[in-house]
């Protein structure tokens, strides 16, 4: 059986069916949760906070949800904009990426020396990442989650062409500070 698609879930939702919503939630919550830990740098207590006001400001919003393209561009945008206005209110609020907070599961099947060496070159991505301008990294780690560059430029509020030259420049300075920590 297929299910029905975010467009036919939302006016379902506005129409009084509430299961329509719950539907649409957790289709899109692991993966704007994945986004707002990478954003957030696995800071769990802001995370869930901003995951939580994201959804309530969706709630409010979807009447006005006008079907231009994705429904999960659209999501990752007010994410966006809860988080930048979190951020604005609250300037102490840590920026990313600190891994510290993010539980990793030991895999007894690999040798020490090989998870030695993964784990800090995942050591040194976070640190280059966390150095981007964060227009570059949000760019970056949307496209690790696969949006397109049409679903970023919705998300970030900017032109095709911007989106293109953040990902050139967040490539381009990510080899720089990666060869940089390195050697």
């Amino acid at each position: 059986m297929n299910e029905p698609d975010d467009m036919i879930l939302i006016q379902s939702y506005i129409s009084g069916d509430e299961r329509a919503f719950e539907m649409l939630y957790r289709r899109h919550r692991k993966q704007l949760y994945g986004y707002l830990c990478n954003l957030l740098s696995g800071n769990s207590a802001e995370v869930d906070e901003i995951f939580e006001m994201t959804w309530i400001k969706v709630i409010d919003n979807l009447p006005a949800y006008r079907h231009q393209g994705k429904f999960s561009a659209w999501l990752f945008r007010v994410a966006k904009n809860v988080f930048l206005d979190t951020l604005r209110k609250n300037k102490t609020m840590p920026l990313p990426l600190d891994s510290e907070d993010v539980p990793e599961i030991p895999d007894w099947s690999r040798r020490p020396e090989r998870d030695m060496e993964e784990k800090e070159s995942l050591q040194i991505i976070e640190e280059a990442l966390a150095e981007l301008p964060r227009d570059q990294r949000e760019v970056f780690l949307l496209r690790q989650q696969s949006f397109s560059f049409k679903e970023i430029s919705e998300i970030q509020s900017c032109s095709i062409n911007t989106v293109l030259g953040r990902m050139h420049y967040a490539i381009r300075n990510l080899k720089k500070l990666i060869t940089g920590k390195v050697n």
